[in-house]
């Protein structure tokens, strides 16, 4: 009879640990998330036959020429003020034309709250758009959905000091909702 040394039996206790691991992650991916507070940038979250994929926030500065196409028209922010871009992807899996709410909120942990800013961006995320049956915003080949992002821009316009009240909500209302996602600042 074969003796196993214990190298090999712990190399195959690994391995199997591993792969235990891994598939439990893997069914996890697949799983449709039912939480809807707290939310990571890159999660996807249903309210009701609309999906909200936060892709990235990022401050925004009127001086950058690379931000200049996302603060079309805006002014220089006052001294103790920033704008933040907070970039979404929404998709609607029904068969009927759907709207996106008025407004959507950010939130810091003391309670101060902001509200999107109009903006007149081409990378714009147009509150109350409506996306029409297994569409999605930003539309296929749009020059937001082609863009560095690949995402539809919320603008807000903080204090500097909210920035760092962490962690800052992205507040999104709608059917099955609210859902919170905690923004990368």
């Amino acid at each position: 009879m074969e003796r196993i040394s214990k190298s090999k039996l712990f190399r195959g206790l690994v391995l199997a640990v591993v792969v235990a691991i891994s598939g439990l992650a893997l069914a996890a991916c697949g799983a449709s998330h039912e939480e809807k507070e707290g939310l990571a940038e890159g999660e996807i979250v249903e309210l009701g036959p609309l999906q909200y994929n936060v892709l990235f926030t990022r401050p925004l500065n009127v001086n950058d020429i690379e931000d200049a196409e996302y603060l079309v028209g805006k002014p220089a922010p006052g001294p103790d003020q920033m704008y933040v871009g907070v970039f979404v992807h929404v998709h609607n899996d029904s068969d009927e034309a759907q709207q996106i709410p008025e407004q959507f909120e950010i939130e810091t942990t003391t309670g101060r709250k902001y509200v999107n800013i109009p903006s007149k961006s081409i990378y714009a995320l147009q509150p109350g758009a409506t996306v029409e049956p297994k569409d999605n915003i930003p539309q296929v080949d749009s020059t937001a959905q082609v863009g560095p992002i690949g995402a539809s821009m919320l603008l807000y316009l903080i204090d500097r000091e909210s920035a760092e009240q962490r962690p800052v909500q992205l507040i999104i209302e709608g059917e099955d909702g609210p859902a919170t996602f905690d923004l990368d600042l």
